[in-house]
């Protein structure tokens, strides 16, 4: 599949676009817009053409649609930051279903992508990436343990084959063998035979009297 990236003035918008979304706190204003303007190419890339011919297109929406949607009449790009991230806010409260979704989309590509960086998971405590290499270290731990360890022929059952015998495990009614002995059961060879109820007749409509 070949590599999406949006290219010429649709870049200038998802640029615009990102750079509003991006995650920030007061006390945290990391530069990730172009790392997070690239994952987000990337995740498009691996979407249906038809996916992403419409998140193209809705870029131009959001780009020149400020007078229709009746939030704003200059395009988005030609707004700095604060007034950006009104207008998305705007779109995203909008009495139409439609129009709050075209938000919705770039909004949950770009926290996907940008919640998913290193920096940002360990400003928030996230140790994802630690945990990620411990699993690996554990991984690697076991298959050294493993390693040169005959595979039985057959697998093990799944219990004492004095219970249950394994060709048995899949009838259809078959009871363990200990539960068939118990008093008040049929014998462990007997057949489980299935009864289903049979309708009820409708009443009859009573007979007209001779006259």
């Amino acid at each position: 599949m070949p590599t999406f990236e949006f290219r010429g003035y649709t870049r200038t918008i998802a640029r615009a676009v990102v750079d509003t979304m991006v995650p920030r706190w007061p006390d945290y204003e990391p530069d990730i817009t172009d790392q997070v303007l690239l994952r987000v190419e990337q995740t498009v890339s691996r979407q249906p053409l038809a996916v992403q011919t419409l998140v193209t297109a809705g870029l131009w929406g959001l780009e020149f649609g400020g007078p229709a949607m009746g939030v704003g009449l200059m395009p988005l790009t030609r707004l700095d930051r604060e007034a950006r991230d009104a207008r998305l806010t705007a779109i995203a409260h909008h009495p139409i279903p439609t129009v709050r979704r075209s938000v919705l989309l770039y909004q949950t590509l770009v926290n996907l992508c940008a919640y998913s960086m290193p920096e940002i998971e360990a400003f928030l405590g996230a140790h994802r990436r630690d945990w990620r290499e411990d699993r690996r270290r554990f991984r690697d731990a076991l298959l050294v343990l493993d390693e040169g360890r005959p595979l039985p022929p057959v697998p093990a059952a799944l219990a004492d084959p004095a219970i249950v015998e394994p060709a048995r495990y899949l009838e259809v009614g078959f009871r363990p063998r200990r539960e068939a002995e118990a008093p008040g059961n049929a014998p462990p060879d007997a057949p489980t035979e299935l009864v289903t109820p049979k309708p009820k007749s409708k009443p009859r409509a009573p007979r007209k009297a001779r006259t």
